[in-house]
């Protein structure tokens, strides 16, 4: 309807912003032109000869004949719009215009598909940081002389467990690799305790989603140590250990 020159001034002004902001737009409306031009070309007809002595007689009229010349001008655009070519070409928009709105919605999806691949790039990029910056600490506890490697055994009911602990003595911190821990039960919990002055006190839950950063740091343990054990308890953990599901102890310098 732009191209036809049917839009009111206000709805004109607004097809040519969006023809300036977006390079589709102009290209719909150029290929919109081509179309209706190709069109009546293909459908032209050859006037009269007769026609060229009439308009020179009309261009030579005096104002009344100017006058009657704007009034057949009229009628002649009513003609036009009466003319039988009249419905293809408003058939030909009106399928421009289909056309044009699938393109804008084929255009909208693949943006916002091109949006949810980039948030899902962003949040892995995110989650590798993440995991270099655990292996980088993890390489560091193995690697320093600060870190207490204690080997914790299997007691009798489990005896092929093995797990092993890290403890600095300086700072107190403490990190746990479970070796040869199964992966825990539906709704359960490995729970390391520290062994101070006889008594159990808990040194954190061994986190369940850890299996591609094995090594995981537990809770600071700044009191002397005479031990370290693993229970399996309820997911949270449990405010005493639960003795018959333990799995591994080891003693400190012993």
């Amino acid at each position: 309807m732009y191209v036809l020159g049917m839009l009111s001034e206000q709805e004109a002004a607004e097809v040519e912003a969006y023809a300036v902001a977006y390079p589709e737009v102009r290209q719909a409306i150029a290929t919109y032109e081509q179309t209706l031009e190709q069109y009546a070309q293909l459908h032209a007809l050859q006037p009269p000869e007769h026609m060229r002595e009439r308009i020179w007689k009309t261009l030579s009229a005096n104002a009344s004949s100017t006058t009657h010349s704007a009034t057949r001008s009229i009628k002649s655009r009513s003609r036009f719009f009466s003319h039988p070519i009249w419905p293809y070409l408003v058939a030909a928009c009106v399928l421009l215009l289909i056309g044009s709105l699938i393109l804008n919605v084929l255009f909208y999806n693949r943006y916002q598909h091109v949006q949810q691949e980039t948030a899902q790039l962003k949040q892995q990029q995110t989650d590798l940081q993440q995991q270099l910056r655990t292996y980088a600490t993890a390489l560091q506890v193995l690697q320093t002389s600060h870190f207490t490697p204690i080997i914790l055994k299997g007691v009798n009911t489990h005896p092929d467990m093995l797990a092993t602990v890290y403890w600095n003595k300086a700072n107190g911190e403490v990190y746990l690799l479970p070796n040869t821990l199964p992966p825990p039960p539906e709704g359960k919990q490995y729970q390391l305790w520290a062994i101070v002055n006889g008594k159990p006190i808990s040194a954190g839950v061994y986190p369940v989603d850890s299996v591609s950063v094995p090594i995981q740091k537990m809770t600071t343990m700044s009191r002397p140590v005479q031990a370290f054990a693993i229970t399996l308890e309820k997911r949270g953990g449990s405010p005493t250990p639960t003795l018959s599901a333990m799995y591994v102890m080891g003693k400190v310098n012993g």
